[in-house]
């Protein structure tokens, strides 16, 4: 089997929470920068919330499928790979179409 499993370490703490916790933090922060520095239109602020909560779907539903196991270990790196290579055609697709400002 291999290390990435859910084995806890001396501290008691399995991996999985550990991703839990660093996702939390992550996007815990990502929210809050828009206290810190508020987007000027609320139509903006909604968007960047939305977009933040898409995040968190596809972070947490892929923490959960690579800790099922088995056969979701592999869907879990198809996913990976498809979100990969959607975020290289977007950046051709920005680059050909860019939108002067």
């Amino acid at each position: 089997m291999g290390i990435l499993k859910t084995q806890k370490d001396k501290s008691g703490v399995s991996l999985k929470k550990f991703l839990y916790g660093i996702g939390l933090f992550i996007f815990g922060g990502l929210a809050l920068t828009n206290v810190t520095a508020p987007l000027p239109l609320k139509e903006s602020t909604k968007e960047f919330l939305l977009f933040i909560f898409g995040c968190v779907l596809i972070y947490y539903f892929l923490v959960s499928v690579y800790f099922i196991g088995g056969l979701w270990r592999k869907v879990f790196y198809a996913i990976l790979i498809l979100l990969c290579g959607f975020s290289i055609l977007m950046v051709f697709y920005l680059i050909t179409h860019s939108i002067p400002h």
